[in-house]
């Protein structure tokens, strides 16, 4: 750990020492110095995090990282980036850089000169940052147990009254009012134990006034979570660097300087006469409590690195050398691994031993690639003749969400479909994009309870949403709604359908269950798999399902032309037998098969086992009875 420069606990003096070195290339001095210091993965986990620390236990002006997805992305907002400061007592001048933080600071017997020619003013991008939606427990814990960091509390800098400070955004003179770290429940006791108090009545007013403001938003925060029930601090997000490469939606792992001074929040009139601001742009009180919450609810995080995660498995390492050590690992006890996992989903599938193949394929399914409108690799399963109890549904979910790193159960009931927001739309009272249920990270699994669909109508959100569910299986797209025009955004959702008969929603495989099972108490039917789901039974299988994910694949000519030469012979015998449609959903079976075994090309055995299932599982589907219509 670093010892004569601290750059974890003091960042912006070792910031300010780089802001005066000429740039190197594309470079800045103080990405590539950060980048330097944090270049292994052994490294940030000395940096605390904003996932797993309680934010009054972090330092204000201290070096965090936070792993988060980008909700919504605001306007460039402008600032000082350099500012003059004058010593009042010699005269002398300097610049000082205002990069990193909100605050434009001087110390004792200094003032900023707000007029100097020599003041810059830059842009940065905000970003409204939230946890991963439906991140697991596993996984946050698992991050949690690398960290090397144990935080401790600290005192609120927000206490101590400052002279000399300036917002950057505003440029005008505020002094910081004293304010809980967190949603206040009493006032603060400035004064108490004999101590003498300094405010004027007026000041004493006016923060008591914005304590109460901040109590009021403390008691329903509207953080703007895409998933109902989400734990975890928000944060607005600034960005200097490359801000054209983030997108919405994107996985991010952000290094940054945290800011969490009480002077950030703005409210209704709280602006006064006299104030000078870059941009006079009149506010809502929406917007104002949407782009400036308090920093106690929304910390200010100022990225120096910004990482963009292919993933959020902690099992799975970046780095191709460690990568293969893993698959090594896992590859020498793949075999009774795999058919411990099928076992495992066949016990949940109530005894159906090919629709736990299925079940595996549809967890390694990832969206590699495009090609027009398709998404390739998706892979969305519905299982029929499920029981009719929506616990089944909780139970598998709550199985599969110990294997996979994001996760959501939806439940399918009218009221749900009927009020829930399952596509984002714009605000423009509060200029925030207002996240909906499908605004999700890549690579997250969807259970959908169709078992819950009750006898009913649907209104026009309804069927909205349930256009906007069939869209997101068909296409992996989802349709944002900016009021004024409609933009789709792509995605990366596997959706898993639990019904009774068929769904009415599309999928790319439809397995009607052969139960063998028919357990009176469901309950008690899963908790028969507490003894084989051991710690370390789990952390190989997370380990497996994440390596299968991202595995590159291919065909041999020797395949390809085996492949090649049944399409042609089957078509030739019965060209109904095999439609278009039918052959990419065999090569998607083929490749999932393939990556189950670990194996980057699949062998004659892979395709011809592909070939089995698909026709056993057409079987199935010919024996149910057609509905009447």
């Amino acid at each position: 750990m670093p010892s004569i420069e601290d750059w974890i606990n003091n960042p912006l003096g070792i910031i300010q020492t780089l802001s005066d070195k000429p740039q190197d290339g594309d470079c800045s001095p103080v990405r590539k110095y950060f980048s330097e210091k944090l270049a292994s993965r052994s490294a940030l986990t000395w940096v605390p995090s904003l996932n797993d620390s309680s934010l009054h236990n972090l330092k204000a002006n201290s070096l965090v990282r936070y792993r988060c997805m980008i909700q919504d992305m605001y306007d460039p907002e402008f600032y000082l980036g350099k500012y003059e400061v004058k010593d009042t007592a010699t005269g002398n001048t300097f610049m000082r850089s205002g990069k990193y933080k909100d605050i434009a600071e001087c110390g004792a017997n200094q003032t900023i000169d707000m007029d100097s020619r020599n003041n810059v003013t830059m842009d940065r991008m905000t970003l409204y940052c939230v946890p991963v939606p439906g991140e697991a427990e596993w996984v946050k814990q698992s991050y949690a147990d690398m960290s090397k960091v144990k935080t401790h509390s600290y005192p609120s800098t927000s206490t101590t009254r400052a002279r000399g400070k300036r917002n950057l955004e505003d440029e005008t003179e505020v002094s910081e009012e004293p304010m809980e770290s967190q949603c206040p429940d009493a006032e603060s006791k400035n004064g108490d134990n004999g101590a003498i108090s300094m405010e004027t009545e007026e000041e004493k007013s006016k923060r008591q006034q914005t304590a109460r403001k901040v109590d009021g938003l403390c008691e329903k925060p509207d953080l703007n979570f895409p998933l109902p029930g989400e734990k975890g601090p928000a944060c607005l997000v600034k960005v200097y660097d490359d801000i054209d490469k983030f997108k919405v939606n994107d996985i991010v792992e952000f290094v940054g300087v945290l800011s969490v001074d009480p002077s950030l929040a703005r409210f209704q009139n709280d602006r006064e006469e006299g104030d000078s601001v870059i941009n006079v742009v009149e506010e809502t009180p929406e917007e104002m409590n949407a782009h400036a919450p308090p920093p106690s609810l929304v910390p200010r995080l100022h990225a120096v690195l910004c990482n963009h995660l292919k993933h959020v498995n902690p099992l799975v390492p970046d780095s191709v050398e460690d990568k293969i050590q893993v698959l090594e690992n896992i590859q020498g006890v793949l075999t009774a691994l795999k058919q411990e996992l099928l076992s495992v989903l066949e016990h949940a599938l109530l005894g159906d031993k090919m629709a736990a193949k299925y079940l595996l394929c549809h967890l390694i399914a990832n969206v590699y690639g495009r090609a027009d409108a398709m998404a390739l690799g998706k892979f969305s399963v519905n299982f029929s003749n499920c029981p009719r109890s929506s616990l089944y549904s909780e139970l598998l979910h709550h199985l599969l969400s110990n294997i996979v790193t994001q996760s959501h159960l939806l439940h399918m009931s009218l009221e749900n479909m009927n009020k829930l927001p399952f596509s984002p739309k714009k605000d423009y009272t509060a200029n925030r994009l207002r996240s909906g249920i499908l605004q999700l990270a890549d690579q997250t699994n969807i259970t959908i309870n169709e078992i819950a669909l009750e006898p009913g109508q649907l209104d026009v959100n309804g069927v909205k949403n349930i256009q906007s569910l069939g869209n997101v299986i068909n296409w992996q797209k989802v349709e944002y709604d900016f009021e004024f025009h409609r933009q789709e955004f792509q995605s990366n959702i596997s959706a898993l359908i639990v019904s009774e008969g068929r769904s009415i929603l599309p999928s790319d495989c439809f397995v009607p269950l052969q139960c063998k099972e028919q357990p009176s108490d469901l309950r008690s039917y899963f908790q028969q798999l507490d003894s084989i789901l051991t710690d370390d039974f789990l952390t190989k299988c997370r380990t497996y399902i994440g390596l299968a994910k991202h595995m590159d694949y291919g065909l041999s000519d020797e395949v390809q032309k085996k492949i090649q030469d049944d399409f042609v012979s089957l078509r030739k015998d019965d060209p109904k037998s095999m439609t278009v449609d039918d052959f990419h959903a065999l090569l998607s079976l083929t490749r999932l098969l393939s990556l189950s075994d670990l194996k980057s090309c699949p062998t004659l055995e892979t395709w011809n086992m592909a070939k089995v299932m698909e026709n056993c599982r057409k079987q199935r589907v010919a024996e149910i009875p057609e509905r009447r219509t």
